[in-house]
């Protein structure tokens, strides 16, 4: 037991974050990308660029029959998905019951399938349940309630919180400038941070505790999002449905009622004559997540409904998953999500390496292969071959023949392959010592080869190209990866440099000016 509290919270501080650092790293980096999910996915389809088409020249009745043409049997719903702002291409989805849907990408000016691919939403997937379904939920709520803790304990043991802030002091390297980069990150984040995990806590929390829900609506969970959000739902008959009522028909009656324009269309019980078409619009208008909808008798198009009011709670609850999820705002509030969520990634990796430099005499006399190597083993690995795996992903895209069977899985191979190879490189003790330099070096080139790539493969969506015909959505990728290829040029840089340099003969505690500890709070010291 530690012998004061702030040594306590400075204990658990450091347990609660190295144990789930490299898992949260994961998730940081998957939500910080999936902050442009749809922006990376049109990066990705360039059979759509220079000729992109808006909503208005869609035609949903023929989107309808391409899902129809798929469809398994007794489908549970169609889902369609307009082109806008953000999304360039038409989506399409056949979700059942039980097991995966199927889903496609239509080209809106012609109505042929775009190749298919990962894109933006491997992200997104992989930051909300690491691509695991139900277990990868709860292992992510599990690690947004230490970072929680972490957090917490974090704003106790900072005593001088708001001076760490005006503090680096990166030309000292080594310990010193990553727990000044850590206390930078930390508290230049901290608001951002603090929100970020409590709300992506609290939008499943249906799931982690449904024993509530469950005793009031009989295990009908679905009944309970129905009732709360003021949907519409009717029992199936058994009948067979011949034919769904026209959508594009009923497009300009929804919008009306809406108020708004349609960016979704779908079809409940597609096969059975309780069908029901419903329109729903975007979530760019509020924070909180807009569940308006307008529902038509899929028989003969008869208005049959529209969401009202949504109960108090559940308001509270989209005003919640609208923090987390960020689709309002515009495209300048999703930049300010991005740069917070890098300074997250910083702040954990960062962490995770200050545990590493505090204790590099114990690593020394027990050897690279310890429990202490294995620590610096998995920084390596993660924090230098995530973003790797990521850009090597990005390029595998324009590398893989468009016509490919199963491309989607290609590029997501791609991105396994590299991130298991830069881990197994990262756990060759030999590696260590100059091992950032070369993680941060081969970052580099690989993000700078991203523009590159693209120029080489891509006539009408390289750098230059889009830029000439002013398409900053398509640019600004190139840009990013641009930018992040020479961040990573200058830590390597400086990596290079320190691992020359002779390790500096370390004073004793009282020697130093002050008598301050090392990292400026006595608490810090003693973790």
């Amino acid at each position: 037991m530690k012998n004061t509290f702030s040594q306590a919270m400075a204990w658990l501080h450091t347990w609660a974050g190295l144990t789930i650092g490299w898992l949260l790293f994961v998730i940081f980096v998957g939500g910080t990308i999936a902050c442009f999910d749809k922006e990376l996915t049109h990066w990705m389809q360039p059979a759509l660029h220079g000729h992109e088409r808006g909503a208005d020249s869609v035609d949903l009745d023929a989107a309808l029959t391409q899902l129809q043409k798929v469809s398994k049997e007794h489908p549970h719903a169609y889902y369609i998905t307009l082109p806008g702002e953000r999304s360039k291409s038409l989506q399409g989805g056949v979700y059942y019951d039980v097991g995966d849907p199927d889903e496609f990408n239509l080209d809106p000016a012609t109505g042929k399938p775009v190749p298919e691919t990962a894109g933006g939403e491997f992200f997104f997937t992989l930051h909300f349940n690491l691509h695991s379904q139900t277990w990868g939920m709860y292992i992510v709520g599990l690690a947004g309630m230490f970072m929680l803790i972490a957090i917490f304990t974090g704003i106790v043991i900072h005593k001088r919180i708001f001076k760490d802030f005006f503090t680096f002091r990166p030309k000292n390297g080594g310990q010193r400038a990553w727990l000044d980069g850590h206390n930078l990150t930390g508290v230049l984040g901290l608001p951002f941070h603090l929100m970020i995990a409590y709300t992506g806590v609290a939008i499943f929390v249906a799931n982690y505790m449904p024993a509530g829900l469950y005793s009031a609506f009989n295990g009908d969970v679905e009944k309970f999002f129905v009732e709360a959000s003021d949907s519409y739902e009717r029992p199936e008959t058994g009948k067979p449905l011949k034919t769904i009522h026209s959508i594009d028909a009923l497009i300009a009656d929804a919008r009306a009622r809406l108020g708004q324009p349609v960016t979704w269309v779908s079809v409940h019980h597609p096969d059975d004559t309780s069908a029901t078409i419903s329109f729903g619009g975007d979530h760019s208008r509020d924070v909180a997540w807009n569940f308006k909808q307008v529902f038509y008798d899929a028989n003969d198009g008869r208005f049959l409904h529209v969401s009202g009011p949504m109960a108090a709670g559940y308001k509270t609850y989209t005003f919640i998953g609208g923090m987390h999820m960020a689709q309002w705002g515009g495209s300048a509030l999703r930049w300010l999500y991005f740069v917070m969520g890098i300074a997250g990634c910083v702040m954990i990796a960062s962490g995770m390496q200050v545990w590493v430099n505090k204790r590099a005499k114990k690593i020394a006399e027990a050897g690279s292969l310890s429990g202490y190597g294995l620590v610096q083993a998995l920084n390596l690995g993660v924090v230098g071959g995530l973003p790797l795996a990521s850009a090597a992903m990005v390029i595998g895209n324009r590398l893989i023949p468009a016509d490919a069977a199963a491309r989607a899985n290609a590029e997501i191979t791609v991105f396994c392959a590299v991130w298991i190879a830069a881990t197994l490189y990262a756990a060759i003790p030999a590696v260590h010592k100059r091992g950032w330099g070369q993680f941060f070096a081969l970052n580099a080139v690989a993000f700078a080869l991203i523009p590159l790539v693209n120029f080489a493969t891509a006539p009408n969506s390289h750098l230059l190209a889009t830029i000439a015909r002013g398409d900053w959505t398509l640019a600004a990728v190139d840009l990013t990866a641009l930018a992040l290829a020479l961040g990573f040029a200058l830590l390597a840089r400086r990596s290079f440099v320190k691992a020359r340099q002779p390790a500096p003969e370390r004073k004793p505690r009282r020697e130093r000016a002050g008598g301050e500890p090392a990292g400026g709070n006595p608490a810090l010291a003693d973790r």
